[in-house]
């Protein structure tokens, strides 16, 4: 195996699946009062997370590893935005009872 193929097989998912993992971080340490619904090319993230699990699900003659990534990848997306939703929620309701 050269090293390009190393680099693209083992390389690029460990780089998607840790900027999944700073996604989550920042969903979980930035203000909620920054988090908005997708609008433009915030979409993205929904497709992001459709294809990956759709590969993670359904990728029959994917290998093991790359299933695997891809699997870590879309649960990832999902817990940020999961998080993000959450902490969004609860501050505005935290807002509304201020207001009051």
């Amino acid at each position: 195996m050269s090293l390009w193929e190393a680099v693209s097989r083992f390389g690029a998912p460990l780089l998607i699946v840790i900027g999944a993992s700073v996604a989550v971080y920042g969903a979980s340490s930035d203000s909620p009062r920054h988090f908005s619904r997708p609008r433009g090319w915030q979409w993205a993230w929904v497709g992001l997370w459709l294809m990956t699990a759709g590969e993670a699900a359904f990728g029959d003659d994917r290998p093991w590893f790359e299933r695997a990534w891809r699997g870590a990848t879309a649960l990832l997306v999902a817990v940020a935005v999961a998080i993000a939703a959450f902490r969004r929620h609860r501050w505005s309701v935290g807002q509304a009872e201020t207001d009051d």
